[in-house]
């Protein structure tokens, strides 16, 4: 199977949110014992006629209340007793920094408008460290009161996260209301945020293994660094291969320098290129490039990056996910997970939601050992296109998006090889 286009696809805020918060409806119930016979004549009829009058047919009570359920949910304002980040209130943050990625893309830079006194809520407490290893904020758009979830980048070395600053990397897309809304910010300017939303418990699912496959699609690709850096900082066996898609390559290169028309016709004529290794001598990177360079720098051969440019039509195929994946078809993982667990049993993430409940927890049985019960993870971030082609498409069920079943490339990796189920666990971001 050919990887698609990623022109084909609307490179999502995260990304874009994958799934809105739950609303809360009030429900309404008829009651047949407190009806009443009343008769065709006298004051009672016209009490009736009268009250018949006032009411509101059902359909539209419900109607109103989902629309006001929405509106109170997205007008909700900047707290003003909180100047902290929070999962109630839109808190008010300001755009200190603004660098260009490409014509189409930047790295904003936000600070709280107002320090508290408290480090962040996404910081353990006492400590620089963030609390998720992979955790998400909304951001609001006031012209046409709707939400979208992005992911921060991580922070560099040297800085001191306590200070509440966070980077984000935005592209603008055709219809994005979000993107183009944070696309058009300048510095100085303020935006709201609500968070933060703690996404998959990575580290608990991984366990006593220690292998990440990441496959990212455009902006797809930060959260790719969260669990990079997660992982590989827990210990030194940890590995991570992260495989970055992009649809030109002005997202990792030569921002804002036009190729030549001749290397464009030689990109369309010729076989597709080899994918380009992101490391030390990758040439004029972008400032998304440069912070993966920093990540392969502080981490070396730990971390793997490859990059696929689709205007050069080079593309991640079927062999190398497998490649990534490495030979260990049939070779057992040090301690996988069991059945039942909502953290390792794939069945079960079929009806997950990507943003992980402050309650779940690893239901393996223990066999006596210190082995951690974990998979090693495939994980697939980026648009709806992107993540369907590699992993199947993710289900709404319920007014909530869930991870529906595996399909795409890791369904046919699976179905050649029944031991990568058995080894790896898929997740859709």
């Amino acid at each position: 199977m050919a990887a698609p286009s990623l022109r084909t696809f609307a490179i999502r805020a995260r990304h874009t949110t994958r799934a809105p918060r739950p609303r809360t409806h009030k429900t309404f119930t008829h009651n047949s014992h407190n009806s009443h016979s009343y008769r065709s004549s006298g004051s009672s009829s016209n009490s009736l006629h009268r009250k018949q009058a006032r009411a509101l047919p059902l359909p539209t009570i419900f109607i109103a209340v989902a629309i006001l359920g929405s509106a109170t949910y997205l007008l909700t304002p900047s707290s003003k007793s909180s100047s902290t980040l929070n999962e109630t209130t839109f808190v008010p943050y300001t755009i200190t920094a603004r660098d260009s990625v490409s014509p189409s893309s930047v790295l904003l830079t936000i600070s709280p408008r107002q320090h508290g006194s408290s480090p962040p809520c996404y910081l353990l407490s006492q400590s620089t460290a963030w609390k998720y290893p992979l955790w998400s904020v909304e951001f609001k758009q006031p012209e046409v009161q709707i939400a979208r979830h992005y992911t921060p980048l991580p922070p560099q070395d040297g800085e001191d996260p306590r200070d509440g600053k966070l980077r984000f990397y935005v592209r603008a897309v055709d219809g994005g209301e979000m993107s183009n809304y944070l696309h058009r910010l300048g510095v100085g300017r303020d935006v709201y945020l609500r968070g933060p939303h703690r996404g998959f418990d990575v580290l608990s699912r991984l366990g006593a293994c220690g292998n990440v496959v990441f496959l990212a699609g455009g902006t797809g690709v930060v959260p790719g660094m969260q669990v990079a850096r997660a992982v590989l900082e827990r210990d030194d066996s940890s590995r991570v291969k992260l495989l970055w898609a992009v649809r030109k390559r002005e997202e990792a290169q030569g921002a804002g320098i036009p190729q030549p028309w001749w290397k464009k016709k030689l990109w369309a004529t010729q076989a597709p290129a080899v994918l380009t290794e992101v490391d030390a001598d990758l040439g004029n990177p972008s400032a998304v490039a440069r912070e993966l360079m920093r990540l392969k720098a502080k981490y070396g051969e730990r971390l793997h990056i490859r990059l696929a440019v689709d205007e050069e039509r080079t593309r991640f195929t079927r062999q190398d996910v497998q490649s990534a994946l490495g030979g260990r078809q049939g070779e057992q993982s040090p301690a996988l997970g069991g059945k039942g667990c909502p953290f390792h049993d794939q069945l079960l993430h079929t009806r997950a939601s990507e943003f992980e409940g402050p309650r779940a927890q690893c239901q393996c049985q223990c066999d006596g050992s210190d082995r951690r019960p974990g998979k090693n993870l495939l994980m697939v971030s980026g648009p709806d296109g992107f993540v369907a082609h590699y992993a199947g498409e993710k289900i709404w069920l319920g007014g909530t998006l869930t991870q529906g079943p595996i399909d795409g490339v890791a369904g046919q990796l699976q179905r050649r090889h029944p031991s990568l189920a058995n080894d790896w666990l898929v997740l859709k971001l």
